[in-house]
């Protein structure tokens, strides 16, 4: 099995106070067993992890994507800034959870 696999997304990423614009990435992601999904959602104790803590486990890069104009530069976002953003984060891995490969 490869060890990571890449998918695009929408990520919002805060531009003012309460605005929020979607940027298109290339994400790119660790590969999971698809029979180890139930345990790493959740803590040892039982308790489910944040969508903080697994977006910054699987997600190993965001790349901009090449549907970006190239009138604009391609942005450039730490992955750590942009899963400040709970609603990035839920994204992050939704996205991650759909796109995972079952294999």
């Amino acid at each position: 099995m490869s060890t990571t696999f890449f998918c695009n997304l929408n990520v919002p990423i805060l531009v003012g106070e309460d605005r929020y614009k979607y940027i298109p990435f290339v994400a790119v992601f660790r590969s999971l067993a698809h029979a180890q999904v139930d345990d790493w959602v959740m803590h040892p104790d039982g308790r489910p992890r944040s969508d903080r803590e697994l977006a910054a486990e699987a997600v190993v890069e965001l790349r901009p994507s090449p549907q970006t104009s190239d009138a604009e530069p391609p942005p450039f976002f730490d992955v750590a800034d942009i899963l400040q953003l709970d609603r990035a984060a839920a994204i992050i891995v939704a996205t991650y959870l759909a796109a995972l490969p079952r294999v």
